[in-house]
């Protein structure tokens, strides 16, 4: 079946059933906590900087030079509650619930318009919203669900400017689609991985007007330079990462690391295909081969201008993540889904819920956010359970008598710091390092170190060296990440406490 402008068997109950599908599945099981590492950091930049203004010790904890909307948005939510920033999860865990119930009425909308099929489009946004790394997001807080919907609302303009016979009329759309594309960027920048298909659109409709085409590219250009003049009107002067090119530069020589092993590159690769299902993955796979042989151009346009550069872009990144590549997971399912029509029309609904099945039982429940499994509401249990233990470590750490404390660790840092944070506003808080903090509350001090453990020799080695680095032989060292039985030997002082196994964090 061709892209085309007629749409013909609408069904006008199709996109509220998605609706109420999405709700329904999403809602009951959003989590009361944070749920990973990135949304903790988040919130602490957010804390600091209301506290202490954009040159905050904490004010790029995560990378809010690429997420300076929602930076604002969560700035402006805790006005509303009066500061009280117990309440930041929930409001971030809820706008990801509400964005992706959004989400669903533009995805639907696009795919519908480009096969002129609202079958095809309901079973595309059904298996969507049961993927592993979508339906995670809608869970827990962080903006690249946001960033999607914006994305997606532009691409609804983009189209009909594209398809629109009057110049006037496909000028306004296309003014429409660089303003929502903009606000995707603010979201969440990396967004701007995806904006090929703003040029694999034009192969898909056959484009041949020069004006359109050279929309196209002014789309993505002026979007990327409105982000860059607003993200400054949002966020002032800081020292982001991507603020500046050699501090990009820096991040990317410390984190693109190419796959040179099978093993290596299956550890890149796996968030990837977990995120989007395993099944969904290899079926995928497996069809990109099948329209290449079958000169479907149209396909291969749609698909590739989409998901080809952010899912290499995150094959060489350290630290990759499902929700990472969240956004290729669309193009990947619509052409799955299109494959089913055409073979075999009347089981396409079927044939959909038997991918969703197939997701949910080749893999095991698991709370990981890095790899996470098709089987969702058993997962979701225990990701909330995870969400658990790291409250109470972290409450665990901050409530410890002790006047100086040394934290070692990478995961869970972010949570001991929130914690501190929404306890003790009167805080004051110092960037000691690249990814190490002091913070003062009283007469405690509290030490945060980046640290990374990869041979167990490496605890003594790493210690030993923070210790004279940072003078912190009289503080006492603990970890939720490590167990630090083996400084004693190194007359260091240290607690007790329970560890979160590494393959929980």
């Amino acid at each position: 079946m061709a892209f085309s402008l007629d749409i013909r068997g609408d069904k006008a109950h199709h996109l509220p059933l998605l609706v109420i599908i999405y709700i329904a599945s999403h809602f009951p099981f959003v989590l009361s906590g944070f749920g990973e590492i990135d949304a903790t950091k988040i919130a602490v930049s957010v804390i600091d900087i209301i506290n202490h203004g954009p040159h905050a010790a904490f004010a790029n904890y995560y990378f809010t030079d690429v997420v300076p909307l929602y930076i604002a948005y969560l700035k402006l939510c805790m006005k509303l509650v009066n500061y009280d920033y117990s309440y930041l999860p929930l409001v971030m865990n809820y706008t990801n619930a509400v964005a992706g119930t959004l989400t669903v009425i533009p995805a639907y909308l696009l795919i519908r318009r480009l096969w002129n099929n609202s079958i095809i489009a309901f079973c595309t946004v059904f298996v969507l919203i049961f993927s592993p790394s979508y339906y995670q997001a809608g869970l827990m807080g962080f903006p690249h669900l946001i960033s999607l919907f914006f994305l997606l609302v532009s691409l609804n303009f983009y189209l009909a400017a594209i398809d629109h016979i009057h110049k006037r009329t496909a000028y306004l759309f296309m003014v429409f689609s660089a303003v929502f594309l903009t606000v995707a960027f603010l979201f969440k920048s990396d967004i701007v991985l995806v904006s090929g298909i703003y040029i694999g659109l034009l192969f898909v409709r056959i484009v041949k007007d020069k004006d359109k085409i050279a929309g196209g590219l002014l789309i993505i250009i002026i979007s990327s330079l409105m982000f860059i003049v607003c993200r400054g009107m949002i966020l002032g002067t800081t020292g982001g990462t991507t603020m500046s090119g050699e501090g990009l530069s820096k991040w990317y020589e410390y984190s693109i690391s190419i796959p040179h092993t099978p093993r290596h590159f299956i550890r890149q690769a796996a968030p990837i295909v977990y995120g989007a299902g395993i099944v969904t993955s290899c079926l995928g796979s497996v069809l990109l081969v099948y329209f290449l042989l079958n000169k479907r151009l149209d396909i291969l346009a749609f698909i590739v201008s989409w998901a080809a550069v952010p899912t290499l872009f995150w094959l060489v990144l350290i630290g990759n993540n499902a929700r990472h590549n969240m956004f290729s997971v669309l193009p990947l399912i619509a052409i799955i889904i299109v494959f089913f029509h055409e073979k075999l029309p009347r089981y396409t609904i079927v044939l959909s819920l038997f991918l969703v099945l197939a997701n949910y039982f080749i893999t095991a429940p698991s709370y990981s956010i890095l790899k996470p499994s098709g089987n969702l509401l058993q997962s979701n249990l225990l990701l909330e359970e995870r969400m658990q233990m790291f409250r109470s470590r972290a409450r665990e750490i901050s409530s410890m008598p002790e006047k100086k404390i040394a934290v070692l660790g990478t995961f869970h840092n972010a949570h001991v710091v929130y914690d501190l944070m929404i306890s003790s506003p009167s805080y004051e808080a110092v960037k000691i390092g690249r990814e190490h903090y002091k913070m003062l509350i009283g007469d405690r001090e509290y030490m945060f170190f980046y640290f990374v453990v990869i041979k167990p020799e490496d605890i003594e080695k790493g210690a030993s060296e923070l210790t004279k680095e940072y003078n912190l032989s009289d503080y006492v060292f603990v970890s939720a990440s490590y167990d630090l039985q083996s400084l004693d030997a190194l007359g260091l002082k240290t607690k007790k406490i329970d560890i979160i196994k590494r393959a929980e964090l």
